[in-house]
């Protein structure tokens, strides 16, 4: 298994899966046959499937079975990139296939990307997301054992699978109880008796059945703050952008915009090109880039400026989707390249960049970072 997912790597690095459907047959389905599931047998893998033919055709890319009656594993395949600024749309999708026929897990990938969700239960669908990995990224020791954990046929067939996706999950539901909390936490703290902020939160955390140890409890405020989430959608100038940033707690990091540190695994609390308020990486480079369009900078001057890959005209191959509002397509791009071609935009613009973002994974795993660039 190791030595496959070096190949795919190899590939993806070098580019060599240019569409959905090479992420689909070259590296998804090379990994499942790895994983033990018969790709000739459609009762066990089945593409294209119509989840609720009664209602609409609508086709997941791939519906895994280990009961012919029943879906284990939805897959919603996108080309490489292609999550990237299109997330909320995908979950989306994938909450529309289990609306009738549920299956006990739904993975998004690009390949690159594999974003697992626990299906079968409650809350928002972005909630139920409770692993990610990242083929380029993680350990491939780790990536291997994820994968074999959670996607083997084996395992999702004697329960093993199910029962560590509760694991993870009731982690990620913990965070959340803990984040949920806080605020009622400070408020409590300045009443009698006058308990200490730890141990308030622990002792509110444990009123909604999960338990925290105080040293947890302790590091969670140290590298937590309130965050004030934003209004979803594209670019909306009726939005209220704020005119700066500062440190909302002494755990947050400041970006050097002529030296940016790495923004992997981090997700954007609330971000601003100009005055368009945006919500996730890609989308602030495209804020930028729809700005720029629109002050009549051209789109070659776009291209020998920035280190992204802009296309005339409307495009969904090879990773390029459209930027709403223009007639130019662009390459899907990591978070620490469309954060630098952003801030090189901002510069060329002379206009204000914002954003307030959290480390999910790594070395700063819950701690805040910001960026506050002004003309």
């Amino acid at each position: 298994m190791k030595d496959s997912l070096a190949d795919v790597k190899q590939k993806i690095q070098t580019g060599v899966y240019k569409n959905e459907e090479h992420v689909r047959l070259s590296l998804v389905s090379r990994i499942l046959l790895e994983l033990g599931w018969n790709l000739w047998d459609p009762r066990e893998v089945n593409t294209e499937l119509i989840v609720s033919p009664a209602e609409d055709k609508t086709k997941v890319d791939i519906a895994l079975f280990t009961n012919q009656n029943f879906p284990c594993v939805f897959i919603e395949i996108k080309a490489v990139g292609g999550i990237t600024g299109r997330l909320s749309e995908i979950e989306r999708q994938l909450r529309d296939y289990n609306r009738n026929n549920t299956a006990l897990f739904s993975v998004i990938t690009d390949g690159k990307e594999w974003r697992f969700y626990y299906s079968q239960t409650g809350g928002e669908f972005s909630q139920k997301c409770f692993k990610i990995i990242d083929i380029l990224e993680d350990d491939l020791d780790g990536v291997a054992k994820s994968l074999f954990t959670l996607l083997s046929k084996s395992e999702i067939d004697n329960g093993n699978a199910k029962m560590e996706a509760e694991n993870y999950l009731r982690l990620s539901q913990k965070q959340r109880a803990m984040e949920d909390s806080l605020p009622h936490a400070r408020r409590l703290v300045q009443e009698p008796p006058y308990p200490s902020l730890p141990e308030c939160l622990q002792n509110l955390v444990r009123q909604k059945d999960f338990q925290v140890t105080l040293e947890e409890a302790v590091a969670y405020i140290k590298n937590s703050t309130d965050k004030k989430p934003l209004p979803m959608g594209g670019f909306s100038s009726s939005s209220i952008v704020p005119t700066s940033l500062s440190p909302s707690s002494a755990g947050s990091r400041r970006l050097n915009s002529d030296n940016p540190e790495s923004v992997k695994f981090t997700k954007i609390l609330e971000a601003a090109f100009g005055e368009e308020r945006v919500t996730g990486w890609n989308s602030l480079l495209e804020a930028g880039i729809h700005l720029a369009l629109g002050k009549g900078v051209t789109l070659n001057e776009l291209q020998s400026s920035l280190s992204t890959k802009l296309k005339d005209g409307h495009h969904n191959q090879e990773g390029y989707h459209p930027i709403d509002g223009t007639n130019v397509s662009m390459q899907g791009m990591n978070a620490d390249n469309s954060l630098k071609n952003a801030i090189v935009l901002a510069k060329k613009l002379h206009v204000k960049l914002l954003v307030r973002f959290l480390w999910e994974k790594g070395t700063h795993m819950n701690q805040e970072g910001f960026i506050d660039m002004k003309p």
